[in-house]
């Protein structure tokens, strides 16, 4: 092969710069990208990533997405640091190692080698790769102004008895709302997946509904990088039949990259089915035609069905909400969901509403989101 293309993860090391300067002289191969995160090593076209035993995004997970597209990894160690640096590059599995300290040409022979060895074919399947996602993914979300979605994801697992996920990142709540443990939550889930250090049943907890829970608050929102979120969600569905992810208010894009609300569109993208849920007042209604029409443009091909939560019995309210829907998002089903205490009372007590008016009217939304 003679147009070698290369990925070098960021290195505060001296091979990255020597190896750079080297092929731009002399060449053999040349750097098409240096990768600063795991997103961009996976989306990156290349033949070989070249990237250091003590990289923060380094894991077995990113290794393997980087060889089932038919790309290899050669890791870096510094022998200086003992036998574990080495040993956590095979661990992680790696294709071929070299010492840190070693010459650009000895770095350009063992790319070659390990290309030699194991051609760059696109799209290459790899035996150890994750679990095919089978499950149905049902992402609950809403509006600013405290629209009820938790509650509705709630009662939603419940019915369809899946497992819930706490992604929200500006009001995580599911735990306090069902009596459970702030620990394991969604970032043990994360190094579980990404380090295999475990199965998401380790982390899932029953609190009346099985539960994956999130963040203590949502000041830790940058804990949580959508990649890896949705890496875990995936891997839910793939033993889950079902998945119901409780998502943060706001789907607002910023101008430069993912910004505050990078979570919840990315998962709404993964989505199976979408659930809006907003208030039954005139802002209310105006607020859930927004959040509903940005995540309609997330993603354009999911079912989308809008829950009005807390409504009172006047037929002319609903009929008047119902057109409003109608009118600005046509297709999508329109459930009304009943203002009830027992949601109060099952609130402070920890559980789910087991029975009434909104758990009936639930069940009714969980009948038109479908299989």
């Amino acid at each position: 092969m003679t147009d070698i293309e290369l990925a070098l993860a960021a290195s505060a090391r001296t091979w990255g710069g020597a190896l750079h300067r080297f092929l731009a002289d002399h060449g053999g191969a040349r750097v098409r990208a240096t990768v600063m995160g795991p997103e961009e090593a996976v989306a990156e076209s290349y033949h070989a990533l070249v990237i250091d035993d003590v990289c923060s995004f380094l894991t077995p997970r990113l290794v393997d997405q980087v060889r089932r597209s038919g790309r290899l990894v050669v890791g870096v160690y510094d022998s200086r640091d003992g036998a574990d640096a080495k040993r956590r590059l095979l661990d992680c599995g790696v294709d071929d190692v070299i010492e840190a300290d070693a010459s650009p040409e000895e770095f350009l022979a063992v790319v070659r080698a390990v290309l030699d060895l194991a051609p760059y074919v696109p799209g290459m399947p790899s035996p150890s790769g994750p679990p095919e996602k089978k499950g149905q993914v049902v992402v609950v979300g809403a509006p600013p102004g405290g629209c009820g979605a938790s509650e509705v994801a709630v009662a939603l697992a419940g019915i369809y008895d899946a497992l819930l996920v706490d992604a929200d990142d500006v009001a995580p709540s599911l735990a306090q709302r069902l009596g459970a443990p702030l620990l394991p939550n969604l970032r043990t889930a994360i190094d579980v997946v990404y380090h295999q250090s475990g199965t998401l049943d380790d982390v899932v907890v029953d609190a009346g509904v099985r539960l994956l829970a999130g963040l203590a608050t949502g000041d830790d929102w940058g804990q949580l990088h959508p990649g890896e979120v949705d890496a875990v969600v995936a891997e839910a569905a793939a033993v889950h039949p079902r998945v119901v992810v409780n998502v943060g208010s706001g789907l607002e894009r910023p101008r430069v990259g993912e910004g505050r609300f990078g979570l919840a569109r990315a998962l709404l993208r993964l989505a199976d089915r979408i659930v809006g849920v907003g208030l039954p007042y005139p802002v209310g209604v105006a607020r859930l035609i927004r959040w509903a029409s940005e995540a309609a443009t997330l993603a354009p091909d999911t079912p989308l069905v809008l829950a009005v939560n807390r409504i009172d019995r006047s037929p002319y309210r609903r009929a008047e909400i119902e057109r409003e829907l109608a009118a600005a998002l046509p297709g999508s089903p329109v459930v009304f969901l009943p203002e009830d205490k027992r949601v109060t009372e099952a609130a402070w007590a920890g559980t789910q509403v087991r029975r009434g008016p909104f758990r009936k009217a639930v069940s009714r939304l969980a009948a038109e989101v479908g299989a």
